[in-house]
């Protein structure tokens, strides 16, 4: 199996990144998470997963050993496959993918494009276990409406061109000030004086 490529970054985008290793281009599908945090020029060592199916093989890549590791969790779900365990991974960070399976917070896996009730039903249920201990990435105190209010405000932060932990940071610092996070609108634009 292969365990790692490292080479020069040829190129990339948001779901795909080619390798070049001694002469060879490797083509690797990626999840937005990975794309986010490479080079787009440069050496840069990556965590893969070989998927074989009748129609051919897949060579995924992971900027790290917690994404590849939440992938191959995702894909022990009934019903998941690569596509899919790609998009979720691409639809938030590993570690709160991690929390939201923890406390069964199936409204904040919904909200990743593409995972329906029933999956996020069943990865919560084949999942939890493996997950127990998983802590926030925003570590304050906040009750689950309200975690779920800065999930959102994340969110809204990426979709408006902010890179993940820009984003991340910018609400844990909007979530400070406000105290009491009980409106999306007004988060959002507390976080987008944080941006920077």
């Amino acid at each position: 199996m292969l365990d790692y490529i490292r080479g020069q970054v040829i190129s990339k985008s948001p779901t795909k990144l080619v390798l070049e290793v001694a002469g060879v281009g490797y083509l690797l599908h990626i999840p937005i998470s990975t794309f986010e945090k490479i080079p787009s020029r440069g050496e840069v060592t990556i965590h893969t997963q070989l998927f074989l199916r009748e129609d051919g093989i897949k060579l995924f890549g992971f900027a790290s050993d917690e994404e590849r590791g939440l992938f191959q969790l995702l894909l022990s779900v009934n019903g998941v496959g690569p596509t899919m365990a790609i998009a979720i991974l691409s639809g938030s960070t590993a570690n709160d993918i991690k929390c939201a399976i923890a406390r069964e917070d199936t409204k904040a896996l919904m909200r990743i494009k593409g995972v329906g009730k029933k999956t996020a039903e069943r990865i919560v249920l084949e999942l939890k276990e493996s997950v127990k201990g998983a802590k926030a990435s925003i570590d304050i105190e906040m009750d689950g409406r309200q975690r779920a209010f800065a999930d959102d405000a994340i969110m809204a932060l990426i979709s408006l061109g902010y890179g993940r932990p820009v984003a991340e940071n910018a609400v844990k610092e909007a979530v400070k000030k406000l105290n009491l996070v009980d409106n999306i609108e007004v988060l959002v634009r507390e976080a987008l004086k944080f941006k920077t």
